[in-house]
């Protein structure tokens, strides 16, 4: 199940059921899609190494067929019924979903400005690191694995902070780590530095992992799945975003200061989420 179609399928059952914990929940659920993603390449590695490819590929089939006996399983609410729209009532539903919509839009764009500095670092760090620094493959290693970690660590303590202080708070916290992540990327030139930014990047997807869809949930709380699919598919754009300003700053600028555009990206959208967090205080 792709996420942005699983959120809003966890999002429609646990409203249908008037779940207190709802929020709560889907943040575990994007927990386990991280902890996916760090247990995954290391457990596939290992069987591939030890079995074959073939294996390795056999037991990811069996994981995503396994992922279909608990979902047999569960009882859904029956659908409400809907009232039908006459065609005036669509016309101005249809007006007024360009404006409910425009704040959903507004983080989104915020949020590729947070994220287009992933594909900077995944494309640059590890040369930078190899060419520029000659740090021994161990340690390269050990700076790009410890972000998921720190990531998955603080998901759980991101989800407890923004009930006290507000989601989009939070957030600001968040991008605000993004920028000092690059800067340390840019300006320390020592494994140390690596190691620090590394751990703040892990701060700002472990606050944005857990939080970020269900801001934007919450952005257009009448179209959930629209708001997730919008979301979710924002992350391609982040990457072309992230992928072009690398190319063109390293051309530019070289390493390691085509990390200083992530950060300037990073800045923008810390002001941006400081702005809406005024005017729609989230907990």
């Amino acid at each position: 199940m792709r996420p942005a179609r699983s959120s809003a399928a966890i999002h429609d059952d646990l409203r249908a059921t008037r779940s207190p914990v709802g929020d709560g929940v889907v943040s575990i659920v994007r927990m386990a899609l991280t902890a996916g993603w760090i247990i995954g390449p290391v457990l596939g590695s290992i069987l591939a190494t030890a079995v074959s490819p073939r294996a390795m590929f056999a037991a990811t089939a069996l994981c995503a067929l396994a992922q279909i006996v608990p979902l047999g399983f569960l009882r859904t609410a029956p659908p409400q019924p809907r009232t039908p729209a006459t065609p005036a009532s669509e016309h101005v539903t249809r007006r007024r979903g360009l404006q409910v919509m425009l704040p959903l839009l507004t983080f989104t764009g915020l949020y590729v400005l947070v994220y287009a500095g992933e594909p900077i670092k995944y494309g640059y760090l590890p040369i930078y690191m190899h060419d520029d620094l000659r740090l021994p493959t161990l340690v390269s290693g050990a700076v790009i694995g410890i972000q998921p970690l720190i990531e998955l660590i603080l998901m759980p303590v991101a989800v407890i902070v923004a009930r006290r202080i507000g989601m989009l708070r939070l957030m600001i916290l968040g991008a605000a780590l993004g920028v000092g992540a690059n800067l340390c990327f840019a300006l320390t030139g020592n494994a140390t530095g690596m190691f620090v930014g590394q751990i703040l990047m892990g701060g700002v997807w472990g606050i944005f992992a857990a939080l970020g869809i269900i801001v934007a949930q919450r952005l257009l709380p009448e179209a959930v799945a629209t708001a997730s699919a919008i979301f979710m598919s924002s992350t391609a754009i982040a990457s072309a975003l992230g992928g072009l300003t690398g190319s063109l700053g390293v051309s530019a600028f070289g390493l390691p200061y085509v990390f200083l555009g992530a950060a300037f990206y990073g800045l923008i959208a810390t002001g941006g989420i400081a702005i809406m967090s005024r005017s729609r205080p989230m907990r």
